[in-house]
């Protein structure tokens, strides 16, 4: 399967080093890839590497590079998922058996209880999204309605089990859930879906706080968890933690930013295209609200501290689970706030008297460095 591939030796060396998982111990493996390995995408992309060929795919060259010729089918393939767009139902069994037949020397089948042809009018889902063209001539990619349900069970399962735990432990497990969902479908039609899922959220957070104070009025439960927290928003409806400040995000709130298409066959594996992505990264806004932006804007994406690139320079997440670590492990621990004076101090220069985002280590390692300052000082002379 690996074929030629200049790799061959070292992939097939990580198949037979064994796998060691927590609790268990180490197992080896003489063959495959262990449920869920981060190396089977890996081993798919090269198994499956010359799919769009096989299947017909064939594209211009010159001034429309990358655009498909007319009249050819187009292939989008993410790991071992896989939509081919045609232009008739006997154009696509024709695909279908050209691939079946491409697959087959590979060890590899369609699975047929997944594998279906459907025309565009009735649409199809793929990645969680819902693609589908409407009477009116409009194809709209959504959020699809099985994603959507599973995200809600999810949701009320989450609250069921933090019942018991204080406001802070349910923003600190709810947020990133929802911001990292907001954040993998904002770029499709989802602003009806946003909203929706905003006034669900409201009934879970309020059952939630009936639940953990089942005695209190409701006007004691609004004036407790519900105001307005947001200095950006006017909406005195947002639950958060009065002594912290901090609150949860309305799905509404998420705007709608398009996906740009990568240009052709471009990769980002490719040393020579390395200028292009690093354009294409600092062109993306990450899904923060918008004061923190501007301030990622203004300081160039650099940590006014070191100096350093303050948010990890990688391809976006390509999931919500993916969305939701990055939430967790970037912007929660990787940069914070650095509220400085507002007033201008003699002697410093008047950047130093705004608002900056720094590194949540650099901030900490400054506060240690003027602790130790301060206490030697306070020592007495000899």
């Amino acid at each position: 399967m690996l074929g030629g591939f200049p790799a061959k030796g070292m992939i097939a060396g990580w198949l037979k080093a064994g796998v060691f998982e927590a609790g268990k111990g180490f197992a080896p493996t003489g063959e495959g890839t262990p449920q869920g390995g981060i190396i089977s995408p890996l081993l798919l992309n090269i198994a499956l590497h010359g799919l769009e060929e096989a299947a017909g795919v064939r594209y211009r060259t010159g001034i429309h590079a990358g655009d498909v010729r007319d009249g050819c089918p187009a292939l989008t393939r993410y790991a071992d998922d896989l939509v081919v767009c045609c232009h008739s139902r006997q154009q696509a069994e024709q695909v279908q058996a050209r691939l079946a037949g491409w697959l087959a020397p590979r060890g590899l089948a369609f699975n047929d209880a997944k594998t279906r042809i459907v025309p565009l009018c009735e649409g199809f889902d793929f990645l969680g999204f819902n693609l589908r063209r409407y009477p009116n001539g409009k194809l709209l990619i959504k959020p699809g309605v099985t994603a959507i349900k599973r995200f809600r069970k999810r949701l009320a399962r989450e609250f069921r089990a933090l019942r018991g735990s204080n406001v802070a432990a349910v923003l600190a497990k709810i947020v990133p859930i929802t911001r990292g969902w907001c954040a993998y479908y904002r770029t499709v039609v989802s602003t009806r879906t946003f909203a929706a899922l905003s006034d669900y959220l409201w009934k879970l957070t309020y059952k939630w706080a009936c639940w953990s104070h089942p005695n209190k009025p409701r006007h004691w439960l609004v004036g407790r968890y519900y105001g307005k927290f947001s200095k950006f928003r006017d909406d005195r409806w947002v639950f958060g933690d009065r002594d912290t400040g901090a609150y949860l995000p309305k799905p509404s709130w998420t705007g709608i930013v398009r996906h740009t298409l990568v240009k052709g066959g471009a990769s980002p594996d490719d040393p020579a295209l390395a200028a292009y992505w690093a354009d294409r990264r600092l062109k993306v806004k990450p899904p923060l609200d918008p004061h923190t932006v501007g301030l990622l804007t203004r300081q160039d994406g650099r940590c006014s501290l070191c100096g350093e690139n303050l948010l990890t320079p990688d391809q976006p997440p390509q999931s919500p689970e993916g969305w939701e670590r990055w939430f967790l492990q970037v912007t929660r621990k990787a940069i914070m706030a650095d509220y400085l004076v507002l007033g201008r101090q003699p002697g410093t220069a008047a950047r130093h008297n705004r608002t900056h985002l720094v590194h949540a280590t650099c901030q900490q390692r400054r506060q240690s460095a003027g602790t130790a300052r301060r206490h030697h000082i306070a020592q007495p002379g000899t």
